[in-house]
């Protein structure tokens, strides 16, 4: 595998899920704001729906980084831990470990978005 591209699934693996789940939480938001101001007439948004949708689309994304993380820390897990491989093994544990936290997160959002009312005030 040519350097460049191990290096972009290197990325990938350490920022996958947690661009996944900023891309989530701010079209969420966007749909919100679309959904609750004024005039809430003109919009008529399945926000529940775009939610689950956006929420299970960023989990899969998660996974594939999860995925990406894993088999580059047990690529590198027997090299010694002197530059470039220890910095290359270093990221696949922060891949590994940032990427299920952001697929909890969005798991949460999936079960938890439909069960609340939209435009609710508190």
């Amino acid at each position: 595998m040519s350097s460049r591209r191990f290096n972009v699934l290197l990325w990938f693996g350490v920022v996958g899920g947690p661009l996944a789940w900023a891309v989530n939480h701010v079209a969420g938001y966007a749909f919100g704001l679309a959904q609750c101001d004024q005039p809430a007439a003109r919009w008529q948004l399945p926000v529940h729906g775009w939610q689950v949708a956006l929420s299970v689309t960023g989990t899969l994304i998660a996974l594939a980084a999860e995925a990406v993380s894993l088999k580059v820390f047990l690529d590198t897990r027997g090299a010694d831990n002197r530059p470039p491989q220890g910095r290359v093994h270093f990221l696949s544990v922060v891949g590994l470990t940032v990427n299920p936290l952001a697929m909890a997160i969005m798991v949460m959002t999936a079960v938890g978005s439909p069960l609340l009312t939209v435009c609710q005030q508190s």
